[in-house]
């Protein structure tokens, strides 16, 4: 049986992959902060320096490594831009640089936030980049994995699901909880972006592995969407009252600022390479409700915080 080391648990594309590989791999997991607990993986909460990814990676000796770092938060999270910081570039090099020297295969989860409009579905070239300080962070650290691991495989998505920290960090969990409460949503209308499933995106990255796939990929949804679409997209798949601000819908200028503007993307390389269809919302949705319906939900969560239900 192969084995998967996931760096990143803590985020919801990292839980999201453990829980889901769990059963086909041996899956190792770490986070940078409080320890999660998956189903069927063995999790360690360890404080990174520059040593710990040499020491990990020798330690559990993986076939492929996949780091969901900072930038593998959702630029719809509201703690997404606080997370990255310049000294992330050095941490995923670390990572890379480990895992080129064990000969473990590499793949670093990154965002679609580093685009921006007016251009739509961005593809990999795409000269509609964004030039916010988190966004400038994001593609030096794609070209410093790229550096350190010449056959890294770098997948820029932007992922929605289940978190091991529940409505305190997932943004989909945050927005059925502020349904819930019956609290007025202000949402953003103008912002789009291609949001998936963080176990769609699992299902292409395994693809992805079957397929020996290096290099820079696109993976999103099939649809375009606004956050406030996506909200009310939400409520009406959990049956949740749907309370929302009226805002202008046109714009007087460009949008600035981090994961602030057009950043879906183009998946016609991915689709090509591995033969496959990118999900549609609706198909996403569905999927994440069942998540929550058949259990899946429960077999993430954090060691000192047990998940609660909600949703009826």
């Amino acid at each position: 049986m192969e084995t998967i080391l996931v760096v990143g648990i803590d985020s919801v594309v990292g839980a999201n992959l453990a829980a889901q590989l769990a059963d086909q791999y041996q899956v190792h997991g770490l986070s940078q902060g409080p320890h999660i607990l998956i189903d069927g993986c063995d999790t360690a909460s360890v404080a990174f320096d520059e040593d710990t990814p040499f020491d990990s990676i020798r330690q559990h000796a993986p076939d492929m490594v996949v780091y969901c770092g900072p930038a593998a938060h959702s630029a719809w999270e509201l703690s997404s831009a606080a997370r990255i910081k310049p000294g992330n570039i050095d941490t995923a090099r670390s990572w890379a640089a480990a895992a080129a020297e064990q000969g473990s295969r590499f793949t670093f989860v990154s965002s679609d936030a580093v685009f921006t409009g007016p251009w739509m579905f961005h593809d990999e070239e795409s000269l509609g980049i964004c030039h916010s300080p988190e966004a400038a962070i994001i593609r030096k650290t794609e070209s410093a994995v790229r550096d350190a691991c010449h056959e890294a495989l770098i997948l820029r998505t932007n992922a929605f699901g289940w978190s091991p920290a529940g409505d305190q960090a997932g943004w989909a969990e945050s927005l059925i909880a502020r349904l819930e409460s019956n609290r007025l949503l202000d949402l953003d209308c103008i912002r789009h972006a291609t949001p998936i499933l963080a176990t769609d995106l699992g299902g292409i990255i395994q693809r992805a592995w079957a397929e020996n796939l290096e290099g820079t990929f696109h993976v999103g949804g099939a649809e375009r969407v606004s956050p406030l679409q996506f909200a009310q997209r939400l409520a009406d798949y959990f049956d949740l009252p749907w309370l929302s601000i009226r805002r202008e819908e046109s714009l007087t200028e460009k949008p600035e600022g981090f994961g602030a503007g057009e950043t879906s993307l183009q998946t016609k390389q991915i689709r090509k390479a591995l033969c496959v269809a990118m999900p549609m919302l609706s198909e996403g949705l569905d999927r994440l409700k069942a998540q929550y319906l058949n259990g899946y939900r429960d077999s993430f969560r954090l060691a000192e915080q047990p998940y609660h239900e909600r949703v009826a």
